[in-house]
């Protein structure tokens, strides 16, 4: 069984990040630890008022631990960053705890054009620090664009895509699953590319009526669950966009669910 260590932060109330990257990589079969880099009451994104305590003092005591315990992971899974002294932290991790594994990032910072509140251009600065030494990343439109530091265009041209990932591969990850593409009308998705082979992968779902927080974090919970039991990347994609698109379905007719979809449904199918 494969063993993965996710890091991000915990919203207390808000199916993201943690809530959802430990079920989702546990169910699909991933002994799974997790190193929160924060608490939040609720995620950001739909509440106003929220509280954050920053966990990064208790994180280098729990990775010195884990270090004398002798612990290994086959990849470290990492997410939201709420402090940029997290970023380096992370890069020890690697050597540490994960020597011949890989180092998933999911740079979760920005979406629709704009940074998460709270977070600045020091996290960015980290994201693409990490980004370098990571063999997989995970970003939509937003973070790539912040990534590479180029304007950000809200419905990119297929020619467009295949530039950015491309260059956001150049960086250092082998591997680069851009999320939130779209080239017609009623379809979204997402595009794989992998440095070694030139290969490019590109899986479409039905666009849904709406939207929900927290969809980017399962969608990459699945995509590295299926990467760690070795799933083809064209049926990784076509899982991972479908689980979402039946997540979002069981949500719609909940009109007081607004703060996240109903992924548990979705899993209790499997």
């Amino acid at each position: 069984m494969k063993r993965i260590v996710s890091v991000q932060d915990i919203s207390c109330v808000g199916q993201c990040s943690l809530t959802v990257a430990l079920p989702v990589l546990s169910a699909y079969g991933i002994e799974t630890a997790i190193l929160p880099s924060g608490i939040l009451s609720t995620h950001t994104g739909g509440f106003t008022g929220f509280t954050y305590h920053d966990l990064t003092e208790e994180m280098f005591k729990i990775v010195e631990h884990w270090g004398k315990e002798n612990l290994t992971f086959d990849a470290i899974y990492t997410g939201y960053i709420g402090d940029a002294r997290q970023f380096d932290m992370i890069i020890d991790m690697k050597k540490l705890l994960n020597p011949g594994g890989l180092l998933i990032v999911d740079p979760a910072m920005a979406d629709h054009g704009k940074l998460y509140p709270a977070l600045n251009e020091d996290i960015v600065k980290g994201m693409r620090k990490i980004t370098e030494q990571a063999d997989v990343i995970l970003p939509n439109l937003t973070e790539a664009a912040f990534l590479l530091d180029i304007p950000y265009d809200e419905a990119p041209s297929k020619e467009k895509v295949e530039e950015m990932v491309k260059k956001l591969a150049a960086m250092g990850p082998e591997t680069v699953v851009l999320t939130g593409v779209s080239y017609e009308s009623g379809k979204i998705g997402a595009v794989a590319y992998e440095k070694t082979t030139g290969k490019m992968t590109e899986y479409f779902a039905n666009k849904q009526e709406k939207s929900y927080h927290g969809t980017g974090d399962i969608f990459s919970s699945v995509v590295i669950a299926n990467l760690l039991n070795g799933v083809d990347i064209l049926d990784n994609l076509k899982d991972a966009c479908e689980f979402i698109v039946k997540a979002i379905q069981k949500t719609m007719p909940d009109e007081n669910h607004g703060y996240g979809v109903h992924f548990e449904a979705v899993l209790a199918e499997r």
